[in-house]
C-alpha cells in the first residue's frame, strides 16, 4: 500500500547519507593531504563541499546527486594529485632491506640463524 512512498523516502534518506559521508570524507582528505593538494583544487573541493551541504539543506534529492557528482569529480582529482605526490615504488626483483626478498622470505641458500630444519611428531 506504501510500498511506492516506502521505497521513494528510503532513496532519499540514503541519498542524503551518502552525500554526508562523501563531504565529511572530502574534508577529512583536504586537512589530512593540504601539503600534497595545490590550492586551486583544495578551493575547488571545499565550494563542492559547500554545494553538497547547501543541498543537503533542501529537499531536492536530484540537487544532492548532482552535488555529490561535482565533488566526486573534484575528489577524483585530488587523488590523483595526491597519488603524484607518491615516492616511486622500488624497483621489482630487487633484494628488500634487511637481505631478504620481496616476499619476506630470505633468499635462497640464506637459512635465518637459529633455524633448524626437522620433523615433528605428536607422542
Amino acid at each position: 500500500m506504501h510500498a511506492a512512498e516506502d521505497a521513494k523516502r528510503r532513496e532519499e534518506v540514503e541519498t542524503r547519507n551518502t552525500a554526508d559521508t562523501l563531504a565529511y570524507t572530502a574534508e577529512k582528505t583536504l586537512r589530512e593531504q593540504k601539503d600534497k593538494i595545490p590550492s586551486d583544487l583544495n578551493q575547488e573541493v571545499e565550494s563542492k563541499v559547500a554545494a553538497v551541504r547547501s543541498a543537503l539543506q533542501g529537499t531536492d534529492t536530484e540537487a544532492i546527486r548532482r552535488a555529490m557528482q561535482e565533488l566526486n569529480e573534484a575528489m577524483q582529482k585530488v587523488g590523483a594529485a595526491v597519488y603524484q605526490q607518491q615516492p616511486p615504488p622500488p624497483p621489482p626483483g630487487g633484494e628488500a632491506p634487511g637481505g631478504e626478498a620481496p616476499g619476506g622470505e630470505p633468499p635462497p641458500g640464506k637459512e635465518e640463524e637459529g633455524t633448524v630444519e626437522g620433523e615433528f611428531r605428536e607422542v
